[in-house]
């Protein structure tokens, strides 16, 4: 009923000109055939037929409703008096509206997202759908139409313009006094790059301003589209100390939601069922992920770069990958200009072609032959293509292969879906868009908790170890004193932690322990109370601690590399070197950056 009856307003609304004149155009000739001709002077005439039109539509019309008058006359004493209530409840709607924004917008907290766009859109529908207790405010950008902004408000969204490159001049300072941008504790962006940048450096001065406002950190969600731009301008974000930045990519969630799931794995850990001799035995029993990936677009990417992070399992060996498309040589040397160490995070052969061509799929067949697949990951838009695709295949590959096929609208494929299931259980179907346009996927407030504490946890272990002088700040405090780039990784080896947990639970069955949480503990008084050299020591000789501690060196470089750092004798982030970037673990441990595997363990202690 309550589509129908805006169906109803939107297009009653839409036609209500002509209903404004016809009113006034029957009112007129209706007045016309009354009093023409009753007076000999013309002037008096017009005046008298002014004055019936107006009095028509102040409900008073000169003539009776008794007395036979013309058809148009009879018309407008009814139409036109209809249309002044008309006007009168839009305007009086209209401003209703507005009241009603301006007045929620101060007694009720709220949120900024910025843009207009159909990102946007989907995620503040989501938000209102919820009934959150937030309002939103939307900073629309200037070329915006009258009607987007009546579609909004009828959301019960506020909307107002700033210009970023006016920076503080009346205009602005005086909508962001309006709007009360300082009681703002959330801002989500999707505004085109670099907008976004301008317009947060804009909202934080105008938040500056503010006198008498308490301190606070305001939580700031960047979407981004060109991953590059981000590593450039993050720095400079970095210095607005009021913003706490996160950014998210729409297919980084939806390869963070797919990874998430219990049910679908990139790997398996088979090996390391036996008791083991030396760091080599490690290696070679947990073997190394062989990922197919089809598509190398926007999810494509985003998915080769999660796995990145989530195989690293094996200390010596970097992830096998195929990745399949058409003209993938191109798309990949455009890839390498933003991440100069690729080489050194995957082993990527390339298969350049359509999938659907039978030379392709042999060419996926005999590789499955020599070096079986662990994960199979489609990232393509047609999801009835990649459906079609293995089918054609068949269960040569598909039968006991974990599989995901990217999804974007689960509904229109659902009978292919349903069928292929049937056929091939082991079948994930992921990605639909309005599952990560929503404000929990987008803050991701469970990693984010888990980040905060892992970075305090990392700190209060390093003083015990270390026996640094104690921090007494809180643990936001500490969060946020990091960079960006330090928050994000904190952010990937909690997400690690999955992986670590696995090997950790392997290790403490063989060595007799009841849970890893015993395990820990025991690792934790071999090294308690000796110096920093013999805690290396310890850790070098013990063949679990010393591989451990070699996988997460090895996840942390690759998460550098995947940052597009590079080794230098110098760490510098603006410039994105690093001097602990050395691949080798036995050179590391040879290195005058020895003392650093402490760190490595560290992180390896904080596993929960």
């Amino acid at each position: 009923m309550k589509k129908i009856s805006n169906i109803i307003k939107h297009y009653f609304n839409r036609n209500l000109w002509i209903i404004y004149i016809l009113g006034f155009v029957l009112s007129l000739i209706g007045s016309f055939q009354v009093y023409h001709g009753r007076y000999d002077n013309i002037l008096k005439e017009i005046s008298v037929i002014s004055v019936s039109v107006l009095k028509l539509f102040l409900f008073v019309p000169i003539e009776g409703f008794i007395k036979q008058n013309p058809l148009a006359y009879e018309l407008a004493i009814w139409i036109a008096p209809m249309t002044t209530l008309l006007a009168t409840f839009s305007i009086f709607n209209k401003l209703y509206t507005a009241i009603k924004l301006k007045l929620t917008h101060f007694y009720k907290e709220h949120i900024i997202v910025m843009g207009y766009n159909g990102y946007s859109i989907a995620f503040m529908k989501n938000y209102i759908s919820l009934k959150n207790k937030k309002k939103i405010l939307c900073i629309l950008p200037e070329r915006i139409q009258e009607k987007d902004i009546e579609f909004l408000n009828r959301l019960g969204i506020i909307t107002c313009h700033i210009d970023y490159m006016s920076g503080l001049n009346d205009e602005n300072i005086r909508v962001s006094l309006e709007y009360n941008f300082a009681s703002v504790n959330t801002i989500i962006c999707f505004e085109d790059e670099p907008k976004n940048y301008g317009y947060l450096k804009l909202i934080s001065e105008l938040i500056a301003k503010r006198k008498n406002k308490k301190e606070k950190t305001i939580n700031v969600y960047v979407n981004i589209v060109n991953k590059y731009i981000k590593n450039i301008v993050q720095h400079k974000m970095d210095e607005i100390k009021i913003f706490d930045i996160k950014y998210f990519n729409i297919y980084d969630l939806i390869a963070y939601n797919l990874i998430n799931l219990k049910k679908f794995k990139l790997y398996e850990t088979n090996g390391l069922k036996r008791e083991y001799f030396s760091f080599d035995d490690f290696s070679n029993s947990i073997g190394t992920p062989n990922i197919l990936l089809i598509g190398f677009k926007n999810c494509g990417k985003s998915l080769f770069e999660l796995a990145v992070n989530q195989t690293t399992i094996n200390s010596k060996e970097n992830m096998n990958i195929t990745i399949v498309d058409r003209k993938i040589s191109n798309i990949i040397e455009e890839y390498k200009a933003t991440i100069r160490e690729l080489k050194k995070v995957a082993n990527i052969e390339l298969i350049d072609g359509d999938i659907n061509h039978i030379t392709i799929q042999n060419k996926i067949k005999e590789n499955h032959r020599k070096n079986p697949f662990t994960a199979i990951l489609f990232s393509t838009k047609n999801c009835a293509e990649s459906l079609i695709f293995m089918d054609l295949l068949g269960e040569e590959i598909f039968k006991n292969v974990n599989t995901a096929v990217l999804c974007e609208n689960i509904w229109e494929n659902k009978p292919l879906i349903e069928s292929i299931i049937l056929k091939y259980p082991n079948i994930t179907i992921f990605g639909e868009l309005m599952d990560v346009l929503n404000f929990e996927s987008i803050t991701n407030e469970p990693l984010e908790i888990k980040a905060k504490e892992f970075n305090a946890y990392y700190n209060k272990i390093s003083e015990k170890i270390l026996n640094s002088p104690k921090q007494n700040i809180s643990i936001e405090e500490q969060w946020n004193s990091l960079s960006n780039i330090k928050k994000d990784s904190s952010r990937n080896q909690c997400m690690h932690q999955n992986v670590k947990e696995v090997l950790l639970e392997k290790i403490a069955k063989i060595e007799g322990f009841s849970s890893v949480e015993e395990l820990l503990n025991a690792w934790k008084t071999m090294i308690d109370s000796v110096s920093v050299k013999e805690q290396i020591n310890i850790i070098e000789k013990n063949p679990a601690m010393n591989y451990m501690s070699a996988l997460e060196h090895k996840r942390w470089n690759n998460f550098y590399y995947m940052k597009n750092f590079v080794y230098s004798e110098k760490k510098d982030e603006v410039n994105c070197t690093h001097n602990s970037l050395i691949d080798d673990w036995n050179e590391f441990l040879c290195s005058d950056k020895r003392e650093q595997v402490i760190y490595d363990f560290i992180s390896v202690l904080s596993v929960k």
